[in-house]
């Protein structure tokens, strides 16, 4: 992280973006995900100014703007870094009551 900047956490998974768009009635698609995340991605360059990675989840690093450029050259092109989100969420703590563990690495 650069000084003065920080981290935009962009890594939704399929079913958190589905809780992000029911109060507003949008659909969970594929494309309805991607369009949300290319409004994030090319905003204004400022953002820039204020960011200096985002943590991608593992459907974005494949992503595409409507003109075909990857989502990972829109951010380097504004000099932030794209990281991927490793792990795979939370599952219950085999032998615990009401804890859990993060599945991944």
């Amino acid at each position: 992280v650069a000084p003065g900047k920080g981290i935009l956490a962009a890594d939704e998974s399929v079913g958190t973006m589905g809780k992000r768009f029911a109060p507003i009635a949008v659909e969970n698609t594929d494309e309805n995900r991607r369009i949300y995340r290319q409004l994030l991605f090319t905003s204004d360059n400022s953002m820039a100014e204020c960011i200096s990675g985002v943590i991608l989840f593992d459907e974005t690093v494949y992503q595409k703007t409507e003109d075909g450029t990857p989502f990972i050259k829109i951010l380097q092109d504004k000099g932030i870094i794209p990281g991927i989100k490793v792990d795979k969420g939370c599952v219950d703590l085999m032998g615990s009551e009401g804890e859990c563990t993060t599945q991944g690495l």
